[in-house]
């Protein structure tokens, strides 16, 4: 008889390891690291480019007021994750997921402000009730340039 063979999978486990954790490596990964450490030293995006707004299927999007919609292609032309939109908006990964599948809605004007002001949307675009006002400073901020004689 012939001697045992290892097989692949074998090799792979028993040699490859995360060069970062040192956590066992799929023998699918091609990398020198774990898909954990791939994600947690990508930095996180700042802002979404501005040209996005330009693009036909995205202005479409948020005058339909289609959010889900929307971050998806923001994702998708930007090249950002849902995790940097959450770092933008301070919205939860897990609600941006929800509202990009479908199985939660955006109505909560608070919310889509805070979306819309995370994404640095144009005030052009996303209308006069989302601009911020002169007369009405938001709460917690005092005007500086309107003063009483």
């Amino acid at each position: 008889m012939s001697a045992a063979r290892s097989t692949p999978t074998q090799q792979a486990s028993g040699t490859r390891r995360c060069k970062l954790c040192q956590c066992h490596l799929s023998r699918y990964n091609k990398e020198d690291v774990c898909s954990g450490c791939t994600r947690e030293n990508q930095p996180t995006a700042r802002s979404i480019p501005i040209d996005i707004w330009q693009l036909p299927d995205v202005r479409q999007a948020l005058i339909n007021r289609e959010f889900g919609r929307l971050c998806q292609l923001i994702r998708q032309h930007g090249g950002v994750r849902q995790d940097d939109i959450a770092a933008l908006t301070d919205l939860s990964q897990p609600f941006l997921s929800m509202l990009e599948s479908g199985a939660r809605k955006l109505t909560n004007i608070d919310k889509i402000v805070q979306l819309l002001d995370g994404l640095q949307a144009p005030p052009e675009l996303t209308g006069p009730m989302l601009r911020p006002s002169l007369h009405h400073p938001p709460t917690g901020s005092t005007p500086t340039s309107l003063s009483r004689s």
